[in-house]
């Protein structure tokens, strides 16, 4: 008996198999498969981005334009494939592309630390989607970057929800709390938008139809660059204007972008979408830059093409020659020790006071005077004694570095300071710094 039910269980379980399999094959029409999307081979090891686990190294142009920071600082909510073609395109230009923070988490006095000391160095920064918000220092040295001819690129996207108007409103730049939309035309989807009205500007040039996919609108100090097409509706605002979604703050050499997934391959290739992307890589890689004394030794070009010419005062001063030398090369800039100076290449010049007569030009420019007194700008006048004096010149496209102390001793010790960027708080102006002994001023 029980062998019969074990035998009719099994007639039961195949039968109930075919005909599975029969209405399978006789209903089934496949599943539903999207267009293919983009494949992108990408392999870069190196550091861990936070964001999606895959790993990306800062990269390094084949010759040294500059430099762009991009803020990973602020828990910027992208991840390293979406900015693979930004990437690229910045290297091609010949800068350096470096992560501001590694997506680490640190707290606002070392992110503050962090910016303080990268700005030195860079020629741009471009902060996309932060999370967490810039403190008021922050924000400081930003502006004070900006200044000095830094470019600030900011790119904000409704869809995650950033904090980037804790940056721009330094900069008389608006973010609004809203996405567009436009029902009448669109590109597949109500929330992909045309651009096709642009004002005349260098990051305009060339395009006609720009896609953007999650675009907010912006308002600004300064000139807006791109209006949505009209029949395009803001989610929250009243339509009473141009609906902005690019534009310049009040200072040129600040952006602004309500969009970051027209960025992101393979949308960076629809329409125009790429050509504002050059666009804006051109603007980021084109630099008026101005370095102060402060950003010491940003100023000076590294690589073996490059190099600065230390010259002494006189020749008992040739350990302090070697001290400077080797820190420079610390910093990767290369350095040789001469007797005569080369007017075409960047100058770093060691000397005692008795040697001012030798650097009197660069020290009136800087309104310095180096004799019976120290005399520096703003009516400061200091005994010589125990007085170290640094002045940078950077007029004829180079930069002269004098640093003068009342002794060798004096001297080697200012020498120390520079390296190790304790002569920061010795700063008078942008261009001047003196460090004085006990009982030195007058």
């Amino acid at each position: 008996m029980a062998t019969k039910l074990a035998g009719t269980l099994i007639l039961l379980v195949v039968f109930v198999g075919v005909a599975f399999a029969a209405a399978y094959l006789f209903f089934y029409r496949g599943t539903y498969a999207g267009p293919p999307s983009a494949q992108v081979e990408y392999r870069s090891p190196g550091v861990a981005s936070a964001n999606d686990g895959t790993q990306w190294t800062p990269s390094v142009g084949e010759r040294a334009g500059g430099l762009v920071l991009l803020d990973t600082l602020h828990s910027n909510g992208f991840s390293s494939r979406e900015i693979l073609t930004l990437r690229t395109r910045i290297v091609a230009q010949g800068y350096d592309l470096e992560l501001l923070g590694n997506f680490a988490r640190a707290s606002e006095s070392d992110r503050r630390a962090e910016l303080a000391e990268k700005l030195r160095q860079a020629d741009s920064l471009v902060v996309i989607t932060p999370l967490v918000a810039y403190s008021a220092g922050e924000v400081d040295l930003i502006e004070a970057f900006v200044r000095k001819g830094g470019k600030l690129v900011m790119v904000s996207d409704p869809g995650r929800r950033d904090q980037m108007n804790t940056l721009a409103q330094r900069f008389g730049v608006q973010f609004r709390p809203d996405y567009l939309y436009n029902q009448v035309e669109n590109d597949q989807n109500f929330q992909n938008i045309f651009v096709r009205d642009f004002r005349p500007d260098e990051l305009t040039a060339g395009l006609d139809t720009v896609v953007l996919f999650t675009a907010g609108s912006i308002t600004s100090s300064g000139p807006g660059l791109a209006v949505a097409d009209a029949g395009t509706e803001s989610a929250v605002a009243e339509n009473n204007g141009d609906l902005y979604v690019m534009a310049r703050a009040a200072d040129r050499n600040v952006l602004a972008i309500s969009d970051f997934t027209f960025m992101i391959p393979p949308y960076d290739s629809t329409l125009d979408n790429d050509r504002l992307l050059s666009n804006i890589i051109d603007f980021a890689t084109t630099s008026d830059r101005v370095f102060d004394l402060a950003d010491f030794p940003h100023f000076y070009q590294t690589g073996p093409d490059d190099g600065v010419q230390v010259l002494l005062g006189r020749p008992d001063l040739l350990g302090s020659g070697a001290k400077l030398k080797d820190g420079l090369e610390d910093y990767g800039i290369s350095a040789d020790i001469r007797g005569t100076e080369d007017v075409s290449r960047d100058t770093v010049f060691l000397g005692l006071h008795d040697d001012a007569l030798q650097v009197r030009q660069y020290l009136q420019a800087a309104g310095v005077r180096v004799d019976d007194a120290v005399s520096m700008p703003f009516g400061l006048e200091l005994d010589p004694d125990g007085t170290a004096v640094t002045v940078l010149d950077r007029e004829g496209g180079r930069h002269v570095l004098i640093l003068l102390g009342d002794t060798p001793a004096a001297l080697d010790r200012a020498v120390t300071r520079l390296l190790s960027g304790g002569f920061r708080s010795d700063l008078v102006s942008e261009v001047t710094g003196v460090s004085v002994s006990a009982g030195a001023s007058k």
